[in-house]
């Protein structure tokens, strides 16, 4: 019995998610995997580091989640490109949220992070049982562009203090914090600015003339050049160039979530807003890269369930192995892909590659200076913002434009979370805008046997065709519909509502075709209606329409166009439902 449960397909799948794709590694897939999962974790090295230092955190902690999450997802997720770890708004949302309850770098501050990391992995595992992934396909362009353009603006901003060499609170407003900035220029460490800037040109000119090269890498080892002449010329007590030190790395670095009172009490009521941020922001990136890794692979089946699972369980099991918040990587996944990954076994290989990397070249990273970091975030923050996407959104004249601008100064103003929380809002309000609208035309030409076999004359009949949701928020757009096309027939004619291509009609959108007909039918003429085999699932809608048009003027189109009457679908005793 047991052995049964197992060779079932569905139930293997769901149990391990990896036995998908692993059938199908042969001798070529796993050297395309080995060389583009090598790849993938040397490029991660130093973005791991500088987005643990803009979480607030120490950089051992970058590593862990750009370890442990990878090799999860890799495992239980369903997108065969995507790679996950550290990401730059959630390492944000991260520091925005804990900053204001304890010193950066504490434990009282990384306790907060592993607890903030578990909630969000439980809130996205839920979304995930309760088959809900397919939510995060409904996000609209302009939330997700005004999202990542103001999280880089942040990142900006808030390197601004390292890339000068000077200490600045970041526990403050964003206009509170270019205040500081204004005030720190005269303080000013030259010998740093030298070296970020150093870092930051060389970084821009690599990707500009070689766009191939590992720019992120190259630019750090530039700027620790640039540091160690510097200190050489003029001494490092001169110079004074801040250093990350030493890190204390564990091969399993066992941690777990605190929620006694007395230590999560005080931070309880601003960690369940900022989880619930984290863990829609995190699945909304998430589900964008997957898609797009997707459609670039040709990989087909791909589950947007599973992989919030997976990210779900990452994050879940990731908080006891020392783990920020982690979700999809924008440019871990992309370079994955480009390097070749034909499986997620690139991802495993990626893990292990950094983690035996990071253990090589720890005594080298304690000597990497603050102000590369900070430079490297601004390469980071400053290639979120997309100067052709905010151009294409701003160019357009519909609500897309105002929703931008909206979540915008939003997440700018107020904080990444409350720009999640406002561009959820809008998004199921464009949503709602957008199916409320069914398209409606006027039609003027038909073959003349489709209006006879409804026994109408073409002299004296108006022909609509409705696509669509016909439902309680579309009913008043169809109402206004009907209303312009009496305003040009005067209702002195029969009217054919063909809703062939109407996905559902329910009660309230079928009132509004009764009111109708029984106002042709008060000038003595009448009205039929063609709908699709499905359409109408509720016997109460079919009861009223009947009821009001007559079952002879109501046609299922199929093969044959006949009435509901002649079909034999709906019997004068149960009225069942058309199938």
């Amino acid at each position: 019995m047991v052995n049964r449960f197992f060779k079932s397909t569905r139930v293997r799948n769901a149990v391990f998610p990896f036995m998908a794709w692993w059938s199908l590694l042969d001798r070529a897939t796993v050297k395309n995997d080995t060389i583009a999962g090598i790849t993938a974790g040397v490029l991660i090295l130093p973005q791991a580091i500088a987005l643990a230092t803009l979480a607030g955190l120490p950089p051992e902690y970058g590593l862990y989640t750009a370890i442990f999450p990878v090799i999860i997802t890799a495992l239980y997720g369903s997108s065969w490109h995507s790679l996950s770890g550290p990401n730059t708004a959630l390492a944000v949302l991260t520091a925005m949220t804990i900053a204001p309850f304890a010193n950066i770098g504490s434990p009282d501050y990384i306790q907060y992070a592993i607890t903030l990391t578990f909630m969000a992995g439980v809130l996205q595992l839920a979304f995930g049982v309760l088959r809900l992934g397919v939510v995060f396909n409904y996000f609209s362009h302009s939330v997700m562009v005004a999202l990542v353009t103001g999280v880089g603006i942040i990142i900006v901003i808030q390197q601004v203090g390292n890339f000068l060499g000077v200490v600045m609170n970041l526990n403050e407003t964003l206009d509170q914090v270019v205040y500081q900035i204004f005030l720190a220029i005269p303080r000013a460490n030259h010998y740093a600015v030298m070296v970020g800037a150093t870092t930051v040109i060389s970084g821009l000119l690599i990707k500009r003339f070689r766009p191939k090269w590992p720019h992120y890498i190259m630019a750090v080892a530039i700027g620790m050049i640039a540091a160690w002449v510097i200190g050489m010329l003029v001494g490092s007590g001169t110079a004074r160039i801040d250093m990350l030190g030493f890190m204390k790395f564990s091969a399993v670095p066992f941690s777990s979530p605190d929620f006694s009172p007395e230590d999560f009490g005080p931070f309880a009521n601003f960690a369940y807003p900022a989880a619930i941020g984290m863990a829609v922001l995190g699945l909304m990136q998430s589900s964008v890269i997957a898609r797009s890794m997707a459609a670039k692979s040709g990989q087909q089946g791909l589950d947007m369930n599973q992989e919030v699972i997976g990210q779900g369980l990452s994050n879940i099991l990731g908080s006891f192995l020392s783990c920020f918040t982690s979700c999809a990587s924008f440019n871990r996944s992309a370079a994955n892909i480009e390097a070749g990954a034909k499986t997620p076994l690139a991802g495993l290989i990626s893990a292990f590659a950094l983690a035996l990397l990071v253990f090589v070249a720890a005594p080298v990273i304690a000597y990497l200076p603050v102000s590369v970091m900070a430079g490297v975030l601004f390469l980071v923050g400053s290639a979120l913002v997309k100067v052709k996407d905010i151009r294409h959104l701003l160019a357009i004249k519909d609500g897309g434009r105002v929703v931008f601008l909206l979540v915008l100064f939003t997440t700018l103003g107020s904080g990444v979370d409350d720009g999640v929380y406002l561009g959820i809002f809008l998004s199921i309000v464009g949503y709602l805008r957008n199916v409320s609208k069914p398209s409606l035309e006027l039609v003027f030409e038909r073959e003349k046997a489709y209006y006879l076999s409804a026994g109408m004359e073409l002299d004296d009949t108006t022909a609509i065709a409705i696509s669509g949701s016909l439902f309680f928020g579309s009913s008043h757009n169809i109402e206004r519909a009907l209303i312009n096309v009496a305003k040009d027939d005067h209702r002195q004619a029969n009217l054919i509502v063909m809703a062939e291509h109407a996905t559902s009609i329910d009660i309230s959108s079928a009132e509004v075709l009764v009111q109708e007909a029984r106002r042709r039918q008060a000038n003595k003429y009448r009205m039929s209606l063609w709908v699709r085999p499905g359409a109408l699932e509720d016997p109460q809608v079919v009861k009223v329409l009947e009821a009001a048009l007559g079952a002879e003027n109501i046609f299922c189109s199929g093969r044959a166009k006949k009435s509901i009457a002649e079909t034999g679908l709906i019997k004068p005793a149960t009225r069942e439902k058309l199938i």
